[in-house]
């Protein structure tokens, strides 16, 4: 049992998250618009004006070499106009990265570079098992974006107190979550789960996140959770995996509940590895 004195009070936690940038919440909502065909552009530019810092960087990414582009554009209009609908959601989803995750988390011994490079693998990873599935990829991106958001908003917690912890330095996510347990009283998944609740995100979101220390156990949203658990997996993985290694319980009941068949995993690895190699040569220009 945590003591009294290290217990995180979540509704002190949502408090103390009021700080936090506010470009994860833009972000689900342009990725709502997108989606629409019938969106203007003009709309989805007052939105992104809305954040002065995001706007900022978009135009960076959109100036830049990685575009091919000659003439330097000044306003977010002639920017999103310039790449596309088709690769406004990959450079939104790469600039919120950098806007609110490249951070680092001193409580988990975690820089600013492993941080951000996770919250991106398994966006990534969730985005490449969606579209291997044949299902809309943008809640299980969004979700997988945004999977690592209480460790965040706990280590902000404790700044704001005055307070230096630190936990368990882990590559195992369980670890770190029963870690986190004895720690606090409350898992960094719980406290993600909890802000996103409070920043009245859907439910599909949110409640696959909350589900991730018990996956198979999962009574609501069952092929969300499922993607989120192979999409942790496969982040973690990709860029050491072990053809030969045996696959763990959650990982089974996730190609399991996706339909997913085992020997499509390595082509799976392969995708995902490709996409966030993509991501990262976008993010190199925001650093």
């Amino acid at each position: 049992m945590p003591s009294e004195e290290n217990q995180i009070s979540v509704p002190l936690l949502l408090e103390f998250s009021s700080n936090l940038p506010a470009s994860p919440r833009i972000f689900a909502r342009l990725s709502k618009l997108i989606e629409n065909e019938d969106t203007g552009l003009d709309y989805v530019a007052s939105i992104v004006k809305m954040d002065p810092g995001l706007a900022a960087h978009i135009l960076r990414v959109t100036n830049s070499a990685y575009y091919g582009c000659a003439i330097k554009l000044n306003d977010i209009e002639s920017a999103i106009a310039r790449i596309g609908f088709n690769e406004v959601h990959k450079v939104l989803s790469v600039v919120i990265a950098h806007e609110s995750f490249y951070q680092a988390l001193p409580v988990f011994g975690v820089t600013a570079t492993e941080y951000a490079d996770d919250c991106i693998a398994v966006a990534v990873a969730s985005e490449v098992i969606s579209m291997r599935i044949g299902t809309d990829m943008n809640a299980p991106y969004i979700t997988g974006l945004l999977h690592g958001l209480g460790k965040l908003a706990i280590n902000l917690y404790l700044e704001k107190l005055g307070k230096t912890f630190h936990l368990i330095e882990t590559k195992s996510r369980e670890a770190l979550h029963r870690a986190e347990l004895n720690a606090f009283g409350i898992t960094s998944l719980t406290a993600g789960s909890e802000l996103l609740k409070h920043w009245q995100f859907e439910s599909e979101i949110w409640i696959p996140i909350k589900q991730q220390r018990d996956p198979n156990r999962a009574s609501n949203y069952i092929r969300q959770t499922a993607i989120l658990t192979a999409a942790l997996w496969g982040a973690d993985n990709f860029k050491d995996f072990d053809s030969e290694a045996k696959l763990p319980k959650n990982l089974t009941w996730a190609l399991k509940e996706l339909n997913i068949d085992r020997i499509d995993v390595p082509s799976l690895i392969d995708d995902i590895r490709f996409e966030f190699n993509d991501r990262q040569n976008l993010f190199s220009m925001l650093i």
